[in-house]
């Protein structure tokens, strides 16, 4: 074909604006500088410093104005390849091939470092790897790192077992010598039947794999957070994968016997031949001050490049809500209606109908002796509740075949390299094997489940529910012609996206709740909700550490649920939910037998008087502060600065949330515009004092204490 040159010119002429109006947009930004020393090479910008020495292994800095602070030790093999067995981690630079250019693209404008090194592999064969470094000018927290390795020699008979990226070991002593080797906190992303913390101090024997994919004979359904955030008092480190898919990696973190603390992300390969380029993960290196909101929270800005951007809220979503569960799966009709006037009264807008509508998980047809009537029932109970000036949600899951499905389409069902359908035993009483989701007629399936639901029912959203909506696992069917085995993990988000597209289609404002029961849930699904949720906590501690969570990765505005407060119940629920800008919630019987008895041994729902007193008490809290929809601001590190404090804007005011078990003493008040402010306890409706920016109050208090910072002038 032949190029008209006019055209050629225009086009470069285009290129040439399109820099130019990103480079003045990011004016008044630190320069990015690459130096050459005689141990290796420097790209920095303001913020982050990479050193990389001779063997192109990496030491990250965080820059201030006047210092440095790194605790990564020397001497990393940080990325690397295993072939045939073989590590190949012992790379020589060559200095005639590495430099810096410009680079522009979906992260804005910055600067690329090539870092060219090779290495004796197995047989004989000459391994090169092609390192780049980018620095963004958008993102002056973070280095995007990419490899290639090159077969050189073409040497034949060779597979890649693993690639390793942003592989570190870690010393905090390095920062300050009277700190142990591994004080440090941690933010893992893996997806545990244990459900446990999400942050947590290092321990002498810490270990944690933080696999993304399944492992059924551990209970874990797998999905998760491809990231590690580790941090100390001056300074934090994230890694993680920046594949815009879900992807079948590992992030393990570990002591050592020397007490130092080694991280990594690995990606195993099922002996993929080595006749190719091979293009590792693009990945992401982060500095940070301050605790892991600061590194998830940019994290998360560098996804939505890659087409994984969040949601904004409807207004609907930050409503409190009261959900059916406490009857049971067993509920009737009847009992859901008796409650409409006392969730009115006590100011709930949004109802749930929870598990148990249906008679087969995965094959949704309402249950004769609830519904007899079938939808003609199900719509006419839905119209009580809108009658009622309430929404209501539906309870549904996804991935998996009911036994009418798996009898009229056998052909949907995701499959092992056996042939077998893998299962999920859902609540010990049915085995529910996986539907592929990278089937079109799946994904129709589930298309005409939104129409029925929203269009036709008439409900205002969905809770998507269980553990087992996290990932599905490899299929091998031959008749879904995969490109390849992962292409059904990937495509599990998919699925989410269409129940967001059709249900916003028929209902602009569709509530969509998504509840993987305790487990981290997966990052890839994010984008395709707009209301995430505590699921199953153990502790207030939970509810508030997952809400910071969430709120960094979703937005600091998004919508959080805190779930049922009756979940090992404790009267530091419903404050631990408000005060994290949370949405209260519970699931409340008005009379103790109709708290069923498999539920009643752990969490108790009778709403006895002074249960009720209680609960009527937060929510005239909740909703007269509706902090939810404010502004999540993470001016205080969540576990070195005392007490914790959760700090939210909402209409220009400030409010700041403080917890511990018990407090005598000074609370700085971070944030805070010039002028003078009354310090109100706005819970119990009492003024603490009257102070000036950056000052201070001694304040005493236990469990909690809620203060808004009001300028004397208002």
């Amino acid at each position: 074909m032949k190029i008209n040159p006019w055209y050629t010119t225009r086009m470069w002429i285009c290129m040439l604006l399109v820099t130019m109006v990103l480079n003045s947009c990011a004016g008044g930004q630190e320069k990015i500088e690459f130096e050459k020393n005689k141990g290796g090479y420097i790209f920095e910008n303001g913020t982050i410093k990479i050193e990389i020495d001779q063997s192109a292994g990496l030491v990250v800095y965080r820059k201030s104005e006047d210092s440095s602070f790194s605790f990564v030790s020397e001497g990393n093999a940080s990325h690397h390849i295993v072939i045939n067995g073989t590590s190949v981690d012992q790379f020589s630079v060559d200095p005639q091939l590495t430099g810096v250019s410009d680079v522009v693209n979906q992260y804005g404008t910055g600067k690329r470092l090539l870092v060219v090194a090779r290495a004796e592999g197995p047989l004989g064969s000459l391994i090169e790897r092609r390192m780049t470094i980018d620095l963004y000018r958008e993102f002056p927290n973070s280095a995007v790192i990419n490899n290639t390795y090159l077969n050189l020699n073409e040497t034949e008979g060779l597979t890649i077992d693993k690639e390793v990226n942003n592989q570190f070991t870690l010393d905090a002593s390095l920062i300050d010598r009277q700190y142990g080797n591994h004080d440090f906190w941690i933010l893992q992303g893996g997806s545990y039947k244990e459900r446990p913390d999400w942050i947590m101090p290092v321990t002498d024997d810490f270990y944690s794999e933080n696999y993304q994919g399944q492992r059924f004979e551990l209970g874990d359904v797998g999905g998760g957070l491809p990231v590690l955030d580790v941090w100390c008092k001056e300074s934090g480190l994230i890694i993680g994968s920046l594949r815009e898919k879900p992807t079948l990696l590992s992030l393990p973190a570990r002591v050592n016997t020397a007490g130092l603390l080694e991280v990594g992300m690995e990606y195993t390969r099922d002996h993929l031949e080595f006749t190719e380029p091979y293009h590792s993960i693009s990945s992401v290196i982060g500095v940070h001050e301050g605790d892991y909101y600061n590194g998830l929270a940019e994290y998360s800005r560098l996804m939505a490049r890659n087409g994984l951007e969040m949601i904004t809220p409807p207004t609907d979503a930050y409503e409190a809500i009261w959900c059916g569960w406490g009857f049971g799966p067993d509920f009737t009709r009847e009992q859901m209606f008796e409650m409409i006037p006392v969730v009115k009264a006590l100011g709930f807008k949004v109802v749930t109908v929870d598990a148990g509508w249906y008679y087969q998980n995965g094959d949704y047809v309402p249950r004769d002796d609830t519904y007899p009537l079938g939808e003609v029932d199900m719509k006419s109970f839905v119209k009580k509740f809108h009658d009622n000036g309430l929404k209501i949600k539906l309870w549904i899951t996804t991935d998996i075949a009911g036994p009418e499905i798996i009898r009229e389409h056998p052909e949907w069902l995701l499959r092992n390299e056996h042939g077998e359908t893998t299962g999920f035993d859902y609540m010990k009483v049915q085995n529910t094997p996986y539907l592929c989701p990278d089937v079109k007629e799946v994904q129709d399936y589930y298309r005409q489940l939104v129409r029925t639901f929203i269009g036709d029912w008439d409900f205002d959203g969905f809770k998507v529910d269980q553990s087992l909506i996290n990932f599905v696992g490899r299929c091998y069917a031959p008749d879904h012609q995969h490109e390849y085995p992962e292409a059904s993990v990937e495509a599990l988000p998919e699925i989410f996206k269409i129940l967001y597209e059709e249900s916003t289609k028929l209902k602009p404002d569709a509530i969509l709740e998504v509840c993987p029961c305790g487990m981290f849930p997966s990052y890839y699904n994010m984008p395709f909700y707009n209301q995430s949720v505590s699921s199953d906590f153990v502790n207030p501690w939970q509810i508030r550490h997952r809400g910071k969570t969430l709120k960094a990765l979703m937005g600091s505005g998004s919508a959080y649920y805190g779930d049922h407060m009756e979940r090992y119940y404790s009267e530091e629920n419903l404050p631990s939910m408000v005060g994290v800008g949370g949405i209260p919630g519970t699931m409340f019987v008005t009379r103790p037998e109709d708290n069923v008895e498999f539920l009643r041994v752990k969490y108790p729902c009778y709403l006895s008087p002074d249960r009720e007193e209680h609960l009527s008490f937060w929510l005239d809290i909740y909703n007269n502060a509706m902090l939810s929809s404010g502004e999540y601001l993470n001016l205080y590190d969540i576990a070195f600065d005392l007490p914790e404090a959760h700090v939210i804007r909402k209409k220009g005011i400030m409010h700041y949330n403080l917890f511990a078990p018990a407090w005598d003493g000074v609370v700085e008040f971070r944030g805070l515009g010039e002028g003078t402010y009354s310090m109100i306890d706005y819970v119990n409706q009492k003024t603490l004092g009257t102070i000036e920016a950056g000052e201070s109050l001694h304040l005493k208090f236990e469990k909690y204490l809620f203060v808004k910072a009001v300028p004397t002038e208002k």
